[in-house]
């Protein structure tokens, strides 16, 4: 599921085609935002859908193919994806398969990435390791499981370009959709069993916050563009990555507008999201403005929070 770190990205992403944009629409952004965050749901569950047609592509080569020509054998394994149980808990999970239907998700008309796939993915070394041991555990399936993620979604394009045209989210959410999927194939410590992940933690509040965040750093600015500014006089403005003024404007907006988020969080949330979309620069830059103006809006206090362990 979406963690405030993503719902943050999400609307971070919103934000700057918003700036980018002309004639700037907020309601349009917004609504982009929320159909685009559904999108990688469906993204999740594409992928999940993919390794159920990899188990059809390798138990049709196994029990379909004919014998072979030189051998006179068929071919045999000892182990198929088949026979793992995420595949088989996938195969009969109702909840699954209705999303499935409902989106009108499947590989049908790709099948070939798939074929293409599964042939590539039996002359990795690993398959061949795994479909021969001789026991295996819910650990060693867990494994497997994401090396076949890995090999084929990360490492070669087989599958890539495939969903790129399937969805246009797939390149920003790659490092999303591999977390969801991979905790997917482990088993939950609570129940013991496979779980399905829900797009939100909580759908009000989390959809609240993205809307709160979007329209509230739109609204504010010019205010948070004035506030930046006077920090940062002693540099070119065309040197400053607008991703970078970007997240300053949004932990601003949370700083002085949600009340219930203590301001360290803010800062630091944005900090890291600069690690990874933003410069190597980045992280002390933004660190070093929005510390010295969060000193001056606490002595103007401009900074109210509330709950307990908020209110300073």
């Amino acid at each position: 599921m979406l963690s405030r770190r993503h719902l943050r990205i999400r609307v971070m992403q919103a934000l700057y085609a918003y700036y980018q944009s002309e004639p700037k629409d907020i309601r349009r952004t917004e609504v982009e935002l929320l159909n685009g965050t559904d999108k990688i749901y469906e993204l999740y569950l594409t992928i999940l859908q993919f390794f159920l047609e990899l188990a059809h592509q390798e138990r049709m080569y196994y029990e379909d193919t004919p014998a072979s020509m030189v051998t006179g054998k068929r071919k045999t394994a000892t182990s198929t994806l088949k026979d793992l149980a995420f595949i088989q808990w996938l195969e009969s999970h109702a909840a699954f398969h209705d999303q499935i239907k409902k989106r009108k998700i499947n590989w049908q008309a790709d099948i070939d990435a798939v074929k293409k796939a599964f042939h590539h993915l039996r002359n990795q070394e690993f398959y061949q390791v795994f479909i021969n041991l001789e026991a295996r555990s819910p650990e060693s399936e867990s494994a497997f499981l994401k090396d076949i993620l890995k090999e084929l979604f990360v490492t070669t394009d087989f599958t890539p370009h495939v969903l790129e045209e399937k969805n246009l989210y797939w390149a920003e959410s790659m490092e999303l959709m591999e977390s969801m999927v991979v905790k997917t194939f482990e088993r939950s410590k609570s129940s013991g069993g496979y779980q399905l992940l829900t797009l939100y933690k909580d759908a009000e509040d989390d959809v609240r916050f993205m809307q709160e965040l979007v329209q509230k750093t739109i609204r504010d600015d010019s205010y948070f563009q004035q506030l930046i500014a006077d920090k940062t006089k002693n540099w070119d403005a065309d040197r400053i990555a607008m991703v970078d003024i970007i997240l300053m404007k949004m932990a601003l907006c949370e700083i002085l507008n949600l009340s219930t988020i203590p301001v360290k969080v803010s800062i630091n949330e944005y900090i890291d999201i600069s690690k990874d979309y933003s410069t190597p620069n980045s992280k002390a830059f933004i660190n070093g403005v929005i510390d010295k103006l969060v000193i001056e809006l606490k002595k103007e206090g401009k900074i109210q929070k509330t709950g307990r362990g908020l209110v300073e």
